[in-house]
């Protein structure tokens, strides 16, 4: 992940997602990685597709940063949920040629 997004691939296809906005700008940006790649992985091992999974492991990674530490701003996945239930009409997963 960089701070404009993510890309990912399943060797077939490829894919980008944007960085999730700040609610407020970040205080701490320790674990936003971490928070990510763990998001990301625990998507694809509960069955999400890869695009789904992108789209939500941002979210996560944007929690993160707004406390100070790597575990604070860690969500659940219900808490994920909502975020993505209430993410700006721009924030999409897409598939790149």
């Amino acid at each position: 992940m960089r701070r404009k997004g993510a890309h990912a691939s399943d060797g077939t296809e490829k894919w980008y997602a944007p960085m999730y906005p700040d609610p407020a700008p970040p205080i701490d940006r320790t674990g936003a990685g971490d928070a990510f790649a763990s998001t990301f992985t625990a998507m694809l091992a509960l069955g999400k597709t890869l695009p789904e999974a992108l789209l939500r492991a941002p979210i996560n990674s944007m929690a993160v940063v707004q406390k100070i530490g790597a575990q604070e701003g860690l969500l659940t996945m219900d808490e994920i949920g909502r975020w993505l239930t209430n993410a700006p009409e721009n924030y999409r997963v897409e598939k790149l040629l």
